[in-house]
């Protein structure tokens, strides 16, 4: 059985492909709508919450002193990510020092607008200290940069490399190539399913997944193993989680292995010219 080749080359990320196939999936490091999302709900919650005497104004004040205090470090921020990600001085470093940069060099701005809505919105505090604004200003700067950073530092991790070969993938007749997409446990046999189609091997899908150690991907359930190339998601069906692969087709999985399942972040592979 062989998939649709179009179809195959828009959805799949694996190490066959090449740098442009792999942005078609990949979503990006500061996806905008995730972003607005974030600051979206940021601001709900300040709203709601009040802290820093903001209790004190009406609602709609309240939530427009929020939007005007975080929106536009916000934007600063994710603008500043943007230019590390073209200064070649991060090349060789860790990628997760480019958002920190980021936000070190968008602290000051951010106290300086924070100061300028406070006066506008709050003039009779005014008077307050420089080390309450700060205080304050640091407490939101720490919220916001927590969450872009548990949205983003998943994205940073550097591709995973997929060994050249190993016992299962020596295994595969050769018009399968290595681009794993999952294993399925069928009676005395694995059904293997990879980027150019699928077939069965003789063998347990526990000595499988063995051989398959050092290979990323995860035993989703008692009959089902997927790539972490291949892993593209969960949804629930009828109550029931499944995991979603990247040629289209969802598995089931167990309740045992839920919990790693939802930790579970897609892997982009090293692009190589292997199959």
């Amino acid at each position: 059985m062989r998939y649709n080749a179009l179809y195959v080359k828009c959805r799949l990320l694996f190490v066959s492909d090449t740098n442009r196939h792999a942005m078609l999936r990949e979503r990006p490091t500061l996806h905008l709508p995730e972003q607005a999302a974030g600051y979206v709900l940021t601001v709900a919650v300040l709203t709601v919450l009040g802290p820093f005497s903001t209790s004190l104004l009406p609602p709609a004040t309240r939530a427009a002193y929020w939007a005007l205090s975080i929106g536009p470090g916000w934007v600063l921020i994710l603008g500043l990510i943007l230019i590390t990600r073209r200064l070649k001085v991060f090349e060789d470093r860790p990628p997760v020092l480019r958002p920190l940069t980021a936000f070190a060099l968008a602290f000051v701005p951010i106290v300086f607008i924070a100061m300028q809505v406070d006066a506008l919105f709050q003039p009779e505090a005014g008077n307050a200290p420089i080390w309450a604004m700060l205080l304050n200003v640091g407490t939101i700067f720490a919220v916001v940069t927590g969450i872009m950073m548990a949205r983003i530092r998943p994205r940073l991790a550097p591709p995973a490399p997929v060994p050249a070969r190993n016992a299962f993938l020596d295994r595969l007749p050769p018009h399968l190539g290595t681009a794993l997409i999952s294993l399925t446990a069928q009676d005395h046999y694995v059904e293997v399913t990879t980027a150019k189609g699928r077939d069965l091997i003789h063998m347990r899908l526990s000595d499988a997944i063995e051989e398959l150690a050092d290979y990323p991907g995860l035993q989703i359930h008692r009959s089902h193993w997927i790539s972490g190339h291949a892993f593209t998601g969960t949804s629930r069906e009828n109550g029931n989680l499944v995991a979603h692969l990247a040629d289209g087709r969802t598995l089931p999985v167990s309740r045992s292995n839920a919990p790693k399942v939802r930790r579970m972040q897609p892997v982009r592979p090293v692009p190589t010219a292997q199959g």
